[in-house]
Formats: C-alpha cells, structure tokens, sequence
C-alpha cells in the first residue's frame, strides 16, 4: 500500500465538500426551472394531442398560440431565476459539471430546432420534424445520466432511464396521436416531478 499523502486527503475532502456545498442553492433555481418547463411544455403537448386526436380544435390562431406562449412563459422564467440569483456564483465541482450537462442540451436543442425545422420544411416532409423530440428524449437521458454519476442517487438513474425508454415509446409510437401523449407524460413525469423533488429536497433539514 502506497504511503498517505496529507495534500491529496485534502484535496480530496475539498473535492468531495465542493459536491455538496452548493447542493440547496443550485436545487432551488434548476428545481423551479424543471418545473416550469415540464408544466407548460407538457401541457403544450397535451393540446396538441387533444386536437389531433379530435377531442378539440385549435385552429390557425390556437395553434400559433399553443406553439409560442409555452416558450415565452419559460423564458420569462429563466430570466427571473438568472434575476434573483445574479449575485451568486457557483463554484461548487457537482455544479458546474452537472450546468455543463444540462447547459449541453440546451445548446444542442437550440441548433437542433433549426436543422430539424429546417430540413422539415425544406422537404416539406413533417415526418422529420417528429425525429427531433425522440433525439432530445436520448440527449436528456443523457444528461441525467451525468447526475446519476455525480450525485449516486438511485432515482435520478430512474429519471435518466425514463428519458431513454420516452425515446423509444416515441419512435414506436411516431405515427399517430399517442405521440404526442407519450412526450406530454414524460415532460410532466421526467421534468416537472424531478424539478419539484429537487425543489422539495433543497428545502428539507439537514
């Protein structure tokens, strides 16, 4: 066995205290925002469901409000989080690697809107466009996957794991109106909850 090495038993204690030191504070910001999202986009999805499968019609102008209020309701969240914690930094390891993660996404979802969209359009072939949520599915099970690895929590893995079988539900199911009631779920289940539990956990005794 090799000797003991004070400096490394100390890095190690900072690297393991960095883990869990800003645990409550970046919960409570990511915790809000995962709920949010999951809310509204969830809730986008259900009605895009429900007018197609006949239960109500949207129309033109529903549609085009469906399809965008979602997205400006979320922003303005984003902005009054990022408002609120203006003055804090995070220098936490298991946060800047876990906002690495998540931010990852959020930047392949933003390049990924417009290839998908464009080549949608191009082609004129709608059936592109629905491959998108199923690669975005795959890309947040990633994602959590990252927090099952930094974190070692069992339900982040079942979180991480429900995003990948969403994916596969979605490519089963990519033809007809359950489409969109599967990714109407796993936005409510896979986002929305996890943003509460993390929410709730963040607010718990020490």
């Amino acid at each position: 066995m090799g000797e003991l090495n004070p400096q490394s038993a100390r890095d190690d204690l900072a690297f393991i205290t960095s883990l869990v030191g800003e645990g409550a504070r970046a919960q409570v910001s990511g915790g809000v925002l995962l709920l949010t999202g999951g809310i509204l986009y969830g809730i986008q999805c259900l009605c895009h469901w429900a007018d197609m499968a006949g239960l109500i019609r949207l129309g033109t102008i529903g549609h085009l409000i469906n399809g965008i209020l979602p997205s400006v309701l979320f922003l303005i969240a984003v902005g009054i989080v990022m408002w609120r914690d203006r003055h804090k930094t995070q220098t936490g390891v298991a946060s800047r690697a876990l906002n690495a993660a998540f931010g990852g996404v959020g930047l392949a979802n933003l390049f990924m809107n417009f290839v998908f969209g464009y080549t949608a359009i191009t082609h004129k072939l709608w059936f592109i466009w629905m491959l998108y949520p199923i690669v975005l599915c795959s890309l947040m099970g990633a994602a959590w996957y990252v927090a099952v690895i930094i974190r070692r929590k069992a339900w982040l893995g079942v979180v991480s794991a429900g995003w990948f079988a969403a994916a596969f539900a979605l490519m089963w199911r990519i033809e007809t109106p359950d489409y969109m009631l599967i990714l109407s779920a796993a936005l409510f289940l896979l986002m929305g909850l996890p943003g509460y539990v993390f929410m709730r956990l963040a607010k718990a005794p020490a």
